[in-house]
């Protein structure tokens, strides 16, 4: 699909979630102790609610060392607007939840962390950034399986109603792609909204770091918005997104 046909917003927005994710390791000790307070110092006013994640009460050796606890997050800064921040001893994201900020300000809020987390010099190995964008077709507009470019078949049986939960990997150039399809689910905001339909998420994710990644990210991430971006308007069928009332 050409830039020309990407909608720039949709009138019926089907996202639930954005997330930029950065996984590093550090030359420091107790970085998930060390860093939640140092950006608390420059955005107490904007994040002003920090809270302590399950993975908090795991011991520091397990978090440290154990694969399945290496990248989880153990503090959440919670926005003022719909929005937080998760760290973790090994990892870092921010999240933009339903009203999306939209990607200028998710973009420039991203890079405005980065660059803090930059000048604690903590973060001595960064390993991969990835953006992550989660969307529900809802089910009370009518959408199935059938709403996307999609064709699951098991024998003389097509798919388009019944459960299905799918997941892919897809090389793109410098970013690898994670799809993740499921129909049906169900999704629930910390508003207490919630949303039934088919999930498409959509992790776009680096394969290394670029050598100047900490000098000029916003080149980097534009990339992968636009990568990630095109892949959610390939998915859908036309039909599909004239429903979602496209704006150009």
């Amino acid at each position: 699909m050409s830039k020309k046909q990407i909608p720039k917003k949709l009138g019926k927005e089907p996202l639930i979630e954005a997330v930029c994710e950065l996984r590093f390791k550090s030359d420091r000790d107790s970085i998930s102790d060390l860093l939640p307070g140092l950006l608390f110092q420059n955005l107490g006013e904007r994040f002003p609610k920090v809270e302590k994640l399950p993975a908090a009460d795991v011991p520091s050796v397990i978090l440290k060392n154990d694969p399945n606890f290496y990248y989880v997050p153990t503090i959440r800064l919670i926005g003022a607007e719909p929005c937080s921040i998760m760290l973790g001893e090994h990892v870092f994201s921010f999240s933009s939840t339903r009203p999306y900020m939209g990607w200028d300000r998710f973009l420039s809020t991203i890079i405005e962390l980065l660059e803090i987390i930059k000048r604690t010099a903590l973060i001595t190995h960064p390993e991969r950034i990835s953006l992550k964008y989660i969307d529900i077709l809802e089910k009370k507009e009518g959408f199935t399986l059938d709403a996307l470019k999609l064709n699951l078949q098991i024998g003389e049986n097509r798919i388009t109603a019944t459960p299905v939960q799918l997941r892919t990997e897809l090389e793109m150039g410098e970013f690898n792609n994670i799809i993740q399809i499921a129909s049906p689910a169900q999704a629930k905001l910390n508003t207490g909204q919630q949303f039934n339909g088919i999930l498409i998420d959509i992790d776009t994710l680096s394969k290394t770091i670029p050598s100047d990644f900490w000098s000029d990210q916003k080149d980097f991430l534009d990339r992968a918005h636009t990568l990630g971006k095109s892949m959610f308007f390939d998915l859908l069928k036309p039909e599909t997104i004239n429903i979602l009332e496209p704006e150009y």
